[in-house]
């Protein structure tokens, strides 16, 4: 056993250190970008024209210990913050998915009849962002909780152009966690 634990907490060597039998990793397919479906309940036109979605990073909030030898020290903190949560998606011809989007976001901070002092879960949905393999097999889902919109994006015309390309939007999201299950 290794030197140092004790009770439940102790390991054996052999699964301290690595054997070059058990350093290969299941598969050899790496993630790609395009294998992913989003979907959320309060805009369910989004999920066919999602573009791009990120997982958002976790940032653990540290706290700075000074010390009287110059060197500062960096302790993990009580808390963590994420970031915000942006699709990128084409705007349908009769702007349904953008009108979802602008109209929710505008009833989240309505002046005119004070929704905004109702109860927080009528402005906020979950969202889920599946995550598939090689085969287009679902293999993990990110599930977000408490997603409200922050920003949508801005719908530019251009008579200018030679080519007709969809028009693309981005909208950005807060959430208050995200949990990443397997299936």
């Amino acid at each position: 056993m290794a030197s140092g634990l004790t009770g439940e907490s102790q390991i054996s060597i052999s699964e301290y250190y690595q054997t070059p039998d058990n350093r290969q990793p299941e598969t050899n397919n790496p993630l790609m970008n395009t294998y992913f479906r989003f979907t959320m309940a309060k805009v369910p036109t989004i999920t066919y024209f999602c573009q791009k979605v990120n997982l958002p990073s976790l940032n653990l909030d540290a706290i700075v210990q000074p010390t009287r030898f110059g060197a500062r020290l960096h302790k993990s903190a009580d808390s963590y913050t994420y970031d915000d949560l942006t699709i990128d998606f084409i705007v349908d011809e009769n702007m349904k998915n953008w009108l979802e989007l602008y109209d929710w976001l505008r009833s989240c901070s309505d002046l005119i009849d004070h929704t905004e002092f109702e109860d927080i879960d009528i402005h906020t949905t979950d969202a889920e962002l599946i995550i598939t393999n090689s085969a287009k097999q679902p293999i993990k889902s990110v599930s977000f909780y408490r997603v409200i919109p922050t920003s949508v994006g801005a719908i530019n015309f251009d008579s200018s152009t030679t080519d007709t390309e969809p028009i693309i939007s981005t909208a950005t999201f807060r959430f208050t966690s995200y949990d990443i299950t397997s299936i």
